[in-house]
């Protein structure tokens, strides 16, 4: 089983979620809550599989109650606000749904979620365990996002490239597509990358090989290196291609 949490302030919308999960046998709603400090006391209390969290409430957002949450805890958002979806994402939210929920979107979700067996997670990331686990691909780390507060839950499998800004870097991933810029260098992230599928091609720029579907040559002085639908290409100058070239021709 499943055990799920409810989380938002609307009555109306516990119950028709409720109504929703009814139909799948393999959840069972251990807690309805409908505040945040209900939630955090639930929380500890339920330590639940799965929580569907509604973003805005009395007294906040339910972005501060991820702290709470157990690592192998997934969250779900439902939101009547588009504008969080990037943000969801980043922290590593299974899924984004927009009321009133759909039927059929919700089918989606729960096909997300089957696929993440609650008790693999918790043998792979028991709580608290650190986050980083090292340089494999099926590793997941917790990074600081630029000046915004939050931190973003990564699968390195799915970083397909990353650009040194300096102090931060500029990350493209997929799954969901989304383009994210971390206050963190690019010597750290290559500390935790698997050399056997990154490639550092030249000093600002490192590429997940096996993702690249293609390139396109631009001009003498530029090449842009695709990774599949939505995810953000990437331009690389002569040198780089020269060497990205040459590590695909090797694989």
């Amino acid at each position: 089983m499943i055990a799920v949490m409810l989380v938002d302030d609307e009555p109306l919308a516990n119950a028709g979620m409720r109504e929703l999960l009814s139909a799948y046998r393999e959840i069972e709603i251990t807690a309805v809550v409908g505040s945040l400090a209900e939630a955090r006391s639930a929380l500890r209390a339920h330590r639940p599989n799965v929580v569907f969290l509604d973003v805005e409430m009395p007294g906040g957002d339910t972005f501060s109650l991820l702290p709470a949450l157990d690592d192998v805890t997934r969250v779900v958002f439902v939101t009547a606000h588009e504008g969080y979806a990037v943000d969801a994402f980043a922290v590593g939210a299974v899924d984004y749904l927009v009321k009133p929920v759909d039927p059929e979107r919700l089918a989606e979700t729960m096909r997300r979620l089957a696929a993440l067996d609650p008790e693999e997670a918790a043998a792979r990331y028991p709580a608290g365990e650190p986050t980083s686990l090292g340089p494999t691909a099926g590793a997941r780390l917790t990074v600081p996002l630029r000046a915004s507060g939050l931190k973003a839950v990564v699968d390195l499998a799915d970083i397909c490239w990353i650009e040194s800004l300096r102090n931060y870097t500029r990350v493209a991933m997929q799954n969901p597509p989304r383009l994210l810029i971390f206050r963190r260098r690019l010597s750290e992230w290559l500390a935790d990358l698997p050399e056997a599928t990154f490639a550092r091609i030249s000093r600002s720029e490192a590429i997940q090989l096996s993702l690249v579907t293609h390139t396109e040559w631009k001009s003498r002085s530029e090449t842009r290196v695709f990774f599949g639908d939505g995810v953000e290409p990437m331009s690389l100058g002569r040198a780089s291609t020269q060497r990205l070239n040459a590590l695909l021709a090797d694989g």
